[in-house]
């Protein structure tokens, strides 16, 4: 399958490999495969993937939840992938990496996108998504782990390196994401204040 140029399942295949042979050699295999723009894509499709089973199981609710979820579906993921991979980037080449931007993107893209369109389709399924939490935890852990052998590999990192990097870009997000959750929160409450449907005393 060919999206805008990109062979998604070249990528796809590139997925398998580094999922089921996890390695810093594995990932230097294929990081000048693709970039920023191929790396975009295939998260895009990833959290297409899960904001189109957020749509459908959420029109349960109505069809104000299940556009809404469908919104934060697709651009959560989209926007966290971005701001992880800058700063992998940004604080690695403060760790003296020597990768390049087109490199950290492709290959965080390769483990990012398919454990995305997994765990935020099943997340996004009433009653599978409590069945699937040890799994999803799973994942994550696991995540984390592809997370360091991607530092590693596409900033060319020791391992203390990549440790630092990988711990440092996780705080800094946590940081952000909390800041954006006040932002969106915020911005609910006074559409809610606006609309009537919170009342102020």
């Amino acid at each position: 399958m060919m999206v805008r140029g990109v062979s998604i399942n070249e990528m796809l295949n590139q997925s398998i490999q580094v999922l089921t042979k996890p390695g810093v050699e594995t990932f230097e295999r294929f990081e000048r495969h693709g970039g920023q723009r191929e790396a975009t894509i295939y998260i895009m499709i990833a959290s297409a993937i899960s904001a189109a089973v957020a749509l459908v199981f959420g029109l349960l609710n109505g069809i104000e939840v299940a556009l809404v979820s469908a919104v934060l579906g697709f651009i959560l993921p989209v926007v966290g992938f971005y701001i992880f991979v800058f700063l992998v980037y940004f604080i690695g080449k403060q760790q003296g990496g020597t990768g390049t931007q087109d490199e950290v993107f492709y290959t965080m893209a390769l483990f990012v996108a398919p454990i995305q369109a997994v765990t935020g389709a099943v997340g996004a399924i009433p009653l599978l998504n409590c069945l699937a939490l040890p799994a999803t935890l799973a994942l994550g852990i696991y995540q984390i782990y592809l997370g360091y052998l991607g530092a590693r590999s596409s900033m060319n990192l020791d391992q203390n390196k990549a440790i630092i990097t990988l711990v440092l870009a996780f705080i800094a997000q946590f940081i952000i994401n909390v800041i954006i959750g006040v932002v969106f929160a915020a911005i609910f409450a006074a559409l809610g204040v606006a609309s009537g449907a919170i009342e102020l005393n």
